[in-house]
């Protein structure tokens, strides 16, 4: 992800939390401080309006796909085909509708699907059904619905196509999870075989995929599948198309250089509801899911069916990674491993360990913050040169050792008074994030006042230098609060919290330097997050 990728997102998730409290902020105000950004906000948010506009209607998340254009009429009769026998309507997509007919020079039941009549039947939907017709005639797989031919009839487009005497995925009951692997292992080989011509489904579902009698599945539906172009750009409004329930999430933000990755992850989609009995964000509101996809990881299959082999779970989870990099880098990777599963040999892919975790963790990034945010940290930093400035010079003058412990306590009294100031107060309206720093910042306050609690007595007759004794313990809190931060927070405060800790000894060595080490370094931290959050993270002011 680049440096403007991540400002999208801060920016884009900033838009969102305006919205959901009742506001309505113009790209160019959230974009104050990222003007060049402007443009792909607005583009993202027009994705996003379109998206909720096709999909709040759904009843079910699951069954169609949202497509630009309005649904094709539910009463419209059957057009007359010459060569075949009366059309049986058997179900619709956003295109159109298919038809179950007997073609009586071959004596033989094809399935027939015609293009929106009339004024639906416009140039898009035209161009369309005629990339699916010559996608689905170049893809000569035997797990890929075949083509028979194209032809016109009443100024209507059709196809004829194989007829698949068995059922749709999304109708089979659940097979054992061997039999489960074998199976989509095939979807993914004939997906593969799409890729290498050319061809993204970008609608891969359990409703796309038929099973015949002898349980041989078949990719279906080609209708919103398009060339793999990796040099596609974004022009004009984004119209996003596909499946909310098992669209990636590149997809879902309507991403113009789409890859195969994206149908991996439908495919992923499909075995983690194959093996769960649910999609992977559920069957909510399609509004719902696509939030979800953005900012959430799905739950681990098995949570949901605990007797699921963890081999197989892993290549369930490789699938719906939220970063394409992370997925299998094609439909064959994956086809490959759940044929190694059904066989009983290891998979390549596998539960997360270590260094996957510390991946994940490296990408952590901030919520958007509200410009009162970084005012607290602007003190605090502050604040904490203020307080190292009059220890010192308390100790060079040969202040009492009460003298110190005020100063201290004064100083956490005013660190909990900025936070309340500009935090506590809000509480309510705080991101996430913010809540987990306003938190940890008081432990941290809590800290500094324990460690002078203990080691420094309330005497006019002890010496101030006394007080030299808690930079170590100050150090370690301060570090341990700044690690914790780089889970919650920002990434980059991993390294910043060891770098804290790995003071301590240099403070124990050298007692004298404690308030120099903790001073400035506590203060350099303070204010480089000021500027990260100012210029960065910066988000909108909740009311």
């Amino acid at each position: 992800m680049t440096n403007n990728d991540g400002a999208l997102d801060s920016l884009f998730h900033a838009w969102q939390w305006e919205t959901d409290n009742g506001r309505d902020p113009t790209p160019a105000e959230i974009c104050a401080a990222r003007p060049d950004l402007v443009p792909a906000l607005e583009r993202r948010i027009a994705a996003l309006r379109k998206m909720a506009e096709l999909l709040v209607p759904m009843s079910d998340p699951t069954a169609d796909t949202a497509v630009y254009g309005d649904p094709p009429a539910a009463d419209e009769s059957a057009p007359a085909l010459p060569g075949y026998g009366p059309l049986e309507k058997i179900g619709h997509g956003g295109m159109g509708f298919v038809y179950k007919a007997r073609n009586l020079a071959l004596d033989r039941v094809e399935a027939i699907k015609t293009v929106r009549p009339g004024d639906f039947a416009g140039p898009r939907e035209l161009a369309r059904f005629q990339f699916e017709a010559e996608a689905a005639a170049r893809l000569a797989h035997p797990n890929v619905v075949t083509v028979y031919g194209v032809g016109e009839a009443g100024g209507r487009p059709y196809l004829a196509m194989r007829w698949v005497d068995g059922t749709s995925l999304a109708a089979r009951p659940p097979d054992p999870p061997r039999a489960t692997a074998v199976l989509v292992a095939k979807v993914a080989r004939a997906v593969h075989f799409a890729h290498e011509q050319g061809i993204l489904h970008r609608d891969i579902k359990p409703g796309n995929i038929l099973v015949d009698a002898a349980g041989e599945p078949f990719v279906a539906d080609f209708g919103i599948a398009r060339r793999l172009d990796p040099s596609a750009t974004q022009t004009g409004q984004c119209n996003p198309v596909g499946t909310p329930a098992y669209m990636a999430p590149e997809q879902a933000r309507c991403e113009p250089r789409l890859t195969v990755a994206a149908d991996v992850w439908a495919v992923g989609a499909v075995l983690y509801e194959r093996l769960t009995g649910r999609p992977p964000f559920g069957t909510d509101n399609p509004w719902a899911i696509f939030r979800r996809l953005q900012t959430e990881t799905p739950t681990p299959p098995r949570e949901l069916n605990p007797a699921l082999d963890r081999d197989l779970e892993a290549v369930c989870m490789k699938c719906l990674e939220k970063d394409a990099a992370d997925r299998y880098a094609g439909a064959d990777e994956l086809a490959a491993d759940l044929e190694r599963f059904a066989r009983g040999e290891p998979v390549a892919a596998r539960p997360p360990g270590f260094w996957d975790w510390v991946r994940q963790l490296a990408r952590t990034r901030p919520e958007p913050h509200p410009h009162y945010s970084w005012p607290v940290t602007a003190w605090f930093g502050l604040v904490t040169l203020v307080v190292n400035g009059a220890v010192l010079g308390l100790i060079e003058a040969g202040g009492s050792a009460a003298a110190a412990w005020a100063v201290h306590v004064a100083a956490a009294a005013v660190l909990s008074l900025i936070l309340w100031w500009y935090m506590l107060r809000r509480f309510r309206q705080l991101p996430p994030t913010e809540r987990h720093s306003l938190i940890i910042g008081f432990g941290g306050i809590v800290g500094l006042v324990a460690v002078t609690i203990g080691y420094v007595p309330v005497s006019a007759d002890a010496p101030a230098r006394i007080i030299l004794d808690t930079y170590p313990a100050q150090l370690v809190v301060a570090g341990f609060g700044t690690f914790v931060l780089g889970s919650t927070n920002w990434s980059r405060f991993f390294p910043i919290g060891l770098a804290l800790i790995a003071l301590v000894p240099f403070a124990v060595w050298y007692p004298q330097a404690g308030p120099y080490l903790y001073g400035v370094a506590a203060a350099a931290l303070m204010w480089y997050w000021t500027y990260a959050k100012a210029v960065w993270f910066r988000g909108p002011v909740p009311g």
